[in-house]
C-alpha cells in the first residue's frame, strides 16, 4: 500500500469513472502547457546565451518573445500547470488506492519540482521585463548621467548586473528543473500502467535506468518540440495578426528556428511513441489502445507533412491548422496513454470499489439511530417467543440467519420494520409494530450478539 492511502478515499465504481474523466481533463490542459514550457525554455536560452556571447540582438530579442509569448501569462503557471498536475495527482492517487507501488511518491517528486521549476522560468520571463526597464531608463537618463560617478548611478549598475546574472541562473535552473521533471513523470506514467514491475521497482534509480522511462520521456520530448515549433509560429505569425515590428530577417529566424525544431520533433515522435508502446505490458494492451495508437501515427503524418510544406516554402498560412492539429494529436495520445493505464488497473480497480461498498456499508451502520432504545427488552418482549440463538423455534434460530446480513445493520432494519416471507420452511414473520429507529435498535443489537459469539 502506498503512503496516500491515508489521505484518499475509495472510490466507488461511478467516482472510478468520474476520476478518470478528471484525470484526462488534466492532463488535457497540463501536457500541452507543460511540452510549450520546456521546449520554450530550451530555445530561449539558447539565443540567450548566443545573444550575448555575439552581441546579436536579434537572438536577444528571439529569446525574449519566446518565453514572453509561450509563457502566456502568469497566471497560466496555476491555471494550466500546478493546478492540473495537482489534479492529475490525486487521481492517480485514488486510481492506485491500495497498489503496492512507489508510483505515487515518484509522481509526488515530479509534481514538486514542476511547481518550482514554473517559478524559475516566470522569474526568468520576467528578468527580460526588468531588462527592457533599465535599458529604456539609460536612454531617458543619457549618456552623461551614466558616465556620472554618482553613487545612484552605481547602484544602478550593480542592479543591472543582478538582473543579467539571474537572468541566465533562472532561466538554467528552471530549464533543467522541469527536463528532470518531466523525465520522471514520464517513467512514474509508465510504471502506472505496467502493474507486473509494481512489486520489483521500489527506489527512483530502477525508474530513471528503465528504457521504458526513457522512450516514454523521448516521445515526450518530441511531443514538446512539435508543440514548441507549432506554438512559435502561431503565435508570432497568426495570433491576432502575429507579432509587430518583425523586420525580414528577425521573421526569417523565427521561421527557421520554430520550422527546424517542429519537423525534426515530428520526424521522431512517431518512431519513439512505436518503441514506448512496444513496451506497454500484454495486460495494458487492448483493441482500443491500438486504434488509438493507428489515429495518433495518422494525425502525426498529416502534421508532419503541413510542417515540411511550410518549412520548404517558408509559408505560416497553415499555422492555425498545424496548431489545431497539435491539439488534437496531444488529445488523442491522451486518451490512448489512459486507455491503456485504464486496462492496466483493472483489477486494482475492482478491489477499490469492493473496498469503496464496505466503507459505505459501514458509514450506513455508523448513521443507524438507537438512542434511549432498550432492543434486548423489545426482543423479550416480541422476539422470544418464536426465536432463540441457536434453536429452531417458531421460527429459525437468529445465529444462523443473522450472518446472511453480512453486517449491514440497515438490511435487516428494513426487513425487521416490514417482514417477508422469505424461507418456505418456516411460517412468515407477522409484523411486530415497531417504529422504525426500534427496528434499527434490534438490527444493530443481533449484529453485534452474535458477532461476539
Amino acid at each position: 500500500m502506498n503512503v496516500f492511502d491515508e489521505f484518499v478515499i475509495p472510490a466507488s465504481a461511478n467516482h472510478v469513472l468520474l476520476v478518470k474523466y478528471m484525470l484526462i481533463i488534466s492532463l488535457l490542459l497540463f501536457i500541452p502547457y507543460t511540452c510549450m514550457m520546456l521546449g520554450a525554455s530550451f530555445i530561449s536560452t539558447y539565443y540567450n546565451k548566443k545573444g550575448k556571447n555575439e552581441g546579436n540582438n536579434l537572438y536577444l530579442r528571439f529569446a525574449k518573445d519566446i518565453i514572453e509569448k509561450l509563457s502566456i501569462a502568469p497566471s497560466a503557471e496555476l491555471a494550466l500547470g500546478s493546478i492540473p498536475v495537482i489534479s492529475a495527482f490525486f487521481a492517480y492517487a485514488q486510481l492506485l488506492y491500495t497498489a503496492k507501488t512507489i508510483t505515487m511518491s515518484m509522481m509526488a517528486l515530479a509534481v514538486v519540482l514542476f511547481i518550482v521549476s514554473f517559478v524559475f522560468l516566470y522569474k526568468y520571463r520576467n528578468t527580460f521585463r526588468l531588462g527592457s526597464v533599465l535599458h529604456s531608463l539609460r536612454k531617458i537618463a543619457g549618456k552623461d548621467a551614466l558616465e556620472s560617478t554618482d553613487e545612484n548611478v552605481k547602484h544602478v549598475e550593480e542592479f543591472e548586473e543582478s538582473v543579467e546574472s539571474s537572468n541566465s541562473s533562472t532561466g538554467n535552473a528552471g530549464k533543467w528543473l522541469l527536463l528532470t521533471a518531466v523525465y520522471i513523470f514520464a517513467g512514474t506514467m509508465a510504471l502506472a500502467s505496467n502493474p507486473d514491475r509494481w512489486a520489483s521497482v521500489n527506489n527512483v534509480l530502477q525508474i530513471i535506468f528503465s528504457m521504458q522511462t526513457l522512450f516514454n520521456f523521448l516521445a515526450f520530448a518530441s511531443l514538446a518540440g512539435i508543440v514548441t515549433g507549432g506554438a512559435i509560429i502561431f503565435y508570432f505569425f497568426s495570433w491576432n495578426g502575429g507579432i509587430e515590428d518583425m523586420t525580414d530577417e528577425y521573421s526569417a529566424l523565427v521561421k527557421k528556428a520554430a520550422g527546424s525544431v517542429a519537423l525534426w520533433s515530428g520526424i521522431l515522435f512517431p518512431l519513439f511513441l512505436m518503441i514506448s508502446y512496444a513496451y506497454l505490458p500484454a495486460v495494458a494492451q487492448s483493441p482500443g489502445v491500438f486504434f488509438y495508437m493507428v489515429v495518433v501515427l495518422i494525425i502525426s503524418l498529416i502534421l508532419g507533412s503541413f510542417i515540411y510544406s511550410m518549412v520548404k516554402n517558408s509559408d505560416t498560412s497553415s499555422a492555425t491548422t498545424v496548431f489545431v492539429l497539435i491539439i488534437v494529436l496531444i488529445t488523442v495520445n491522451i486518451i490512448k496513454d489512459q486507455a491503456a493505464f485504464g486496462n492496466a488497473i483493472h483489477e486494482n480497480t475492482i478491489e477499490i470499489t469492493k473496498i469503496a461498498e464496505e466503507h459505505e456499508k459501514e458509514a450506513r451502520n455508523k448513521t443507524v439511530s438507537t438512542t434511549g432504545i432498550d432492543a434486548e427488552a423489545i426482543f423479550t418482549q416480541k422476539c422470544s417467543a418464536c426465536h432463540k440463538f441457536d434453536v429452531k423455534v417458531v421460527g429459525p434460530a437468529y445465529n444462523q440467519t443473522v450472518p446472511k446480513y453480512n453486517g449491514d445493520v440497515q438490511k435487516l432494519a428494513d426487513y425487521i420494520f416490514n417482514p417477508q416471507k422469505i424461507d418456505p420452511a418456516f411460517p412468515p414473520m407477522p409484523n411486530q409494530g415497531l417504529k422504525k429507529k426500534e427496528a434499527n435498535a434490534m438490527a444493530k443489537w443481533l449484529i453485534d450478539k452474535v458477532g461476539k459469539k
